[in-house]
């Protein structure tokens, strides 16, 4: 699979205060696939391009982070126009810089919040 990828972009992330009253609060990571038309009618009509789109939703005890991460990929030689035709290694390799992106994030704002090392968030291959 030969990729171009552009610049990931953070479309939000918001650090909450946790309301303990509210116990009913869940973990929730979404991923998800869209194809983007052509920027001209000069791109190369082998080519596709598709973006990923990772929302998230993590429940700590005190606070929660939520947000979306996106990035808009380019396949080059090859049409992609839907998720079921990328395979599942291709879809946790077009995912795996907006996790990374989303830990670090993760780690920096809860070091400076917290005054303490940050929080390492680990996503397993399983999870994406």
């Amino acid at each position: 699979m030969e990729l171009k990828r552009q610049q990931p972009i953070v479309e939000a992330y918001h650090f909450d205060m946790r309301d303990p009253q509210n116990t009913e609060a869940k973990t929730k990571i979404n991923v998800g696939f869209a194809p983007f038309p052509a920027p001209d009618e000069n791109y190369p009509k082998e080519n596709s391009i598709l973006a990923a789109r990772l929302q998230f939703e993590v429940v700590f005890p005190d606070f929660i982070i939520s947000g979306a991460i996106g990035q808009i990929n380019h396949f080059i030689n090859r049409q992609v126009t839907k998720q079921e035709d990328l395979t599942q290694e291709e879809g946790n390799t077009l995912v795996a810089p907006l996790f990374e992106l989303l830990q670090r994030l993760t780690y920096e704002m809860t070091e400076i919040v917290t005054d303490q090392p940050g929080i390492n968030l680990n996503f397993s291959q399983e999870e994406e």
